[in-house]
């Protein structure tokens, strides 16, 4: 009886099911970026040094690398199954803070979040890139990706009211609330997809996903950008303070400068991707991170010069990256999922390998790093112009 009434309940349309997978994401992503400001909260909350939680933080970075295996999974039962996979993930790791409210649980909570994460966000790409249109892919894709500074700007500062006023376990069961919430809206209202699978083993599945030059194009062009912001991302912090001194101002300004030009860049992409094209955008937003590059060393001389170049620099990114997502969706159409996930390995590999290159780099001035990076940004260029024909 419950099954027939589930299989005659109704569903929603499009843009109501992007709504609620932005919403979905922003609480994801908030469990995530929440970790890094609030570290040392943290931290004190379970009685161990800083470095201990770091560790964790490292395996969640190396957590990317399963995404081809969860892939596999949405080839196999569904985006939507994948989805909701995703988010009881999430909320068991949330839940396990109360179950054990010491370093073990915490350090549950941070890998099983991270491991939901990487099962939600690429079958979720592979969900709306089933159902919509290329030529619209940009603009729900691009809304979609307002979840990652909207829970930087939003959903921290809400994580961090609670914990003032609450405690430090606060944020994690206001997390599995509103994720219980919507797995079970998401369950309900989410019509279910059942993709085509051409090959039942793992790897023939990863071949097929990843045969064409332009599928490793995309590849190329995931680990390349996501290497040269890394570069950057790193040193940031300790190029203010070698700058200007320790201003702890100055580091909270920049991390909102941060947030806001995420949040720029995702518009953009949700406003003029489809017109413009994801390619172009894609071949624009690197270009203008080469420009960043350039820029950024020569404006240590004054604070707001450099917020003014990390702002340019992080929007350029954001733009390329978040221009990438849509565009990946038909680089390899018919193992979308699997490709997907492919391209967040890509990105992970591009993150870790480079995180330890960057301070190496940065004994010799942050324009080491950045020239680096401009090389690194080249490369995607060069890949994206010449094997990527899809517009």
């Amino acid at each position: 009886m419950m099954s027939s009434w589930l299989e005659k309940r109704k569903v929603w349309p499009m843009l109501p099911v992007v709504a609620l997978l932005t919403g979905t994401r922003t609480i994801i992503d908030t469990g995530s970026r929440m970790i890094y400001p609030l570290l040392p909260v943290f931290a004190r909350g379970v009685q161990v040094e800083i470095s201990a939680i770091v560790g964790i933080l490292t395996l969640m970075q190396l957590l990317g690398l399963v995404a081809p295996f969860i892939g596999r999974i949405a080839e196999l039962r569904g985006r939507k199954f994948t989805i909701l996979l995703g988010l009881l993930l999430f909320v068991a790791g949330m839940v396990s803070v109360f179950i054990m409210p010491d370093f073990t649980g915490l350090a549950i909570a941070l890998l099983l979040g991270a491991l939901g994460r990487t099962a939600l966000g690429p079958a979720m790409h592979a969900y709306i890139g089933d159902k919509v249109p290329y030529h619209r892919r940009g603009l729900y894709m691009g809304f979609v990706e307002l979840a990652w500074s909207g829970a930087f700007l939003f959903g921290v500062p809400a994580m961090t009211w609670l914990i003032a006023n609450y405690n430090w376990q606060a944020p994690f069961l206001a997390l599995a609330l509103l994720g219980a919430v919507s797995f079970v809206i998401i369950g309900l209202r989410i019509e279910p997809d059942t993709p085509v699978v051409h090959h039942v083993a793992f790897l023939p599945a990863l071949r097929a996903a990843t045969s064409s030059p332009m599928a490793l194009a995309g590849l190329g062009l995931g680990f390349s950008i996501s290497a040269a912001n890394q570069l950057v991302t790193v040193v940031f912090s300790t190029w203010i303070e070698d700058s200007f001194g320790i201003q702890l101002a100055a580091l909270a300004v920049a991390a909102a400068v941060i947030g806001l030009s995420e949040l720029a860049g995702e518009g953009i992409v949700t406003a003029f991707a489809d017109k413009f094209g994801k390619r172009r955008l894609v071949l624009v937003g690197v270009s203008g991170n080469i420009l960043a590059c350039l820029i950024l060393p020569l404006t240590g001389v004054d604070v707001n010069l450099a917020l003014v170049g990390l702002f340019f620099f992080y929007l350029t990114f954001e733009t390329s990256v978040v221009a990438t997502i849509p565009l990946a969706t038909e680089l390899s159409p018919n193992a979308r999922a699997m490709y997907l996930t492919m391209l967040m390995t890509a990105v992970t590999l591009g993150r870790a390998l480079l995180t330890p290159v960057a301070p190496a780099l940065f004994a010799s001035g942050l324009l080491a790093n950045c020239l680096v990076a401009i090389g690194l940004n080249l490369i995607a260029i060069f890949v994206v112009w010449r094997y990527i024909t899809v517009k």
